[in-house]
């Protein structure tokens, strides 16, 4: 088919499905969109809150519990112990299906009937406060990563250590403020390292050791602001300059800033990737317009994935293929459609949240281990294909529409408003922030819940970390930017007194915002000149971020 040009529904901006997104379309059996990418990118994040977490009871065995659901959700939410217990069952939820109604009404009364589950959390040891996280021991305020150890405040670590602050931080220890790193030993406040040890500062560096405000270094060590120094030197210039003042933090974070700036930087990093486009991919093969995206193959829109074949519209995603409007899945996952958590291995999925283990389900959530299931009822194998047949031609025929009139036939991710979260506390908020009357005009639930508010301390944080008292971890800490508490717990304080930190200023959802505007503001391109070559490329920077950027052809050769 010949490439064509569509208007989204949601945002009323041009979008443009190309003859080879038709191919994939008609592979899974599902008609185009009628959004944009911006706006099923939005849509998904919309079904994912990782870091609003409220204490609770469990409404079963009534002990307190932390969870993702405020206490004010309509449904009841139980602690992951009698999820997982015997002590209720999923399917006696089912219903039949209705075929005087929209489909999309039924699956919100399920959703409100069903209990659901406080936090996603597997195998964790001493970690109560993490979510979206598996097989954690000692952590705090982690989401959304796996395999990590005595660290806390990280999104999407892996196989982290002693790591505090950080994004996307894979196979390390002693990270602190580090984003988009991998394979490194003490790497702080630093962006783009990786095989780095005792890096500060430094940006988009490679195998290097002791540097300090590097840009674009490769197999260096003894580095400062890219000039070479003494053993002896390097490590007076990191005593003066790293010893335990916040003031001096912030004069050396001014003048390191500057310092990126005037170097010239690649204007997308995709890396040991082959026909490939977007931001930040790594070791992927013909993959479009993807963001944060390694060990792919042949997928177009997809955004914090690893190892992901064949699938389009992806979030969230490790280890699947033939996915389509995915949030969120690991384990092998296969053929899944238009669903939000699917995990352990679940094949052939449409339309559903919270799926463990399972197979061929259509309109269910929350289930464990089951197959061939409409709305949490059981059928045949010959039953469920049939019926399941029936609701795809059914959803054309009397689809469901928003208050707003967004109108959801079959092949559209599961709407906006039908979301179990408010707007404000999931991702798309992160990066997609509205204010509340912008989403309630949107036809977007707003989140007013508050708990009770804490009582400051008082506490006046000392400038440096030499002067600051065990008893900071008994003092309710007040942020400079959203006025709300935070505490500093005890590995936390460990950390900064062994490497010379102050104790932040910001609570810990402001710092990831920080972090966050890294990834955020560079979902988009801007069309540029190589500084060097005069050629015309696309770069996820601006002008003002970054005045000079080059080509990969004239970066690999002037700077790498």
């Amino acid at each position: 088919m010949a490439e064509e040009t569509r208007k989204c529904q949601g945002c009323g901006r041009e979008f443009v499905i190309e003859p080879e997104d038709f191919g994939f379309y008609a592979r899974m059996k599902v008609p185009p969109p009628t959004f944009c990418p911006e706006c099923r990118l939005q849509s998904r994040l919309a079904w994912r809150n990782e870091r609003a977490l409220y204490k609770r009871p469990c409404d079963l065995c009534r002990k307190s519990v932390i969870a993702m659901y405020s206490p004010d959700k309509p449904f009841k939410v139980y602690c992951l112990a009698c999820f997982n217990s015997d002590k209720w069952d999923p399917m006696s939820y089912g219903r039949d299906y209705d075929f005087s109604r929209p489909f999309f009404l039924q699956f919100q009364e399920l959703q409100h009937d069903i209990p659901h589950l406080a936090l996603l959390q597997v195998n964790m040891v001493n970690s109560p406060w993490c979510n979206y996280e598996t097989d954690e021991k000692n952590c705090y305020l982690n989401f959304g990563g796996h395999n990590n150890e005595d660290s806390a405040y990280n999104q999407y670590a892996l196989k982290a250590k002693d790591t505090f602050d950080t994004y996307w931080f894979q196979q390390g220890e002693f990270g602190y403020e580090a984003t988009l790193s991998e394979n490194c030993y003490k790497v702080f406040y630093s962006k783009l390292c990786y095989d780095c040890r005792e890096a500060y500062f430094s940006f988009d560096c490679r195998n290097c050791s002791n540097i300090f405000g590097c840009s674009g270094l490769r197999n260096k060590q003894y580095h400062i602001f890219n000039k070479p120094v003494s053993k002896e030197e390097f490590e007076s210039f990191l005593k003066d300059n790293l010893n335990g003042s916040r003031l001096r933090l912030e004069e050396v974070k001014n003048k390191v800033f500057e310092s990126w700036k005037s170097k010239p930087q690649r204007a997308v990093f995709i890396e040991r990737s082959v026909n490939s486009t977007g931001n930040l991919v790594n070791e992927s093969r013909r993959c479009s317009f993807c963001w944060l995206t390694e060990k792919a193959e042949d997928s177009k829109y997809a955004m914090f994935v690893l190892q992901v074949k064949d699938s389009y519209d992806v979030t969230s995603v490790w280890s699947g293929e033939l996915l389509y409007e995915v949030m969120g899945g690991v384990e092998q996952i296969a053929n899944i459609r238009f669903t939000a958590g699917v995990l352990e291995g679940c094949t052939d999925i449409e339309y559903s949240y919270f799926i463990f283990g399972s197979h061929h389900c259509f309109g269910s959530m929350n289930l464990k281990k089951e197959e061939y299931c409409i709305l949490n009822k059981r059928y045949t194998k010959e039953d469920y294909e049939s019926l399941a047949a029936r609701i795809r031609k059914h959803m054309d025929d009397m689809p469901y529409t928003d208050k707003v009139g967004r109108v959801y036939r079959y092949g559209e991710f599961l709407p906006f408003n039908l979301s179990p979260f408010a707007y404000n506390e999931t991702v798309a908020y992160e990066y997609f922030p509205l204010k509340e009357a912008e989403a309630e005009k949107a036809g977007l639930a707003w989140g007013k819940y508050e708990a009770e508010p804490p009582v400051f301390s008082g506490y006046v944080i000392p400038d440096d970390i030499h002067e600051v008292q065990d008893d900071i971890l008994e003092k309710v800490l007040k942020c400079e930017v959203s006025g709300k508490g935070y505490r500093v717990i005890p590995i936390e304080l460990a950390f900064y007194r062994r490497f010379n930190i102050p104790i932040p200023r910001l609570a810990p959802f402001e710092r990831h915002k920080w972090r966050l505007r890294f990834i955020a503001d560079h979902l988009k391109f801007y069309s540029r000149k190589c500084e060097k070559c005069a050629r015309a490329v696309d770069s996820v920077y601006t002008a003002e971020e970054f005045p000079a950027v080059y080509c990969e052809a004239c970066y690999n050769s002037e700077v790498v």
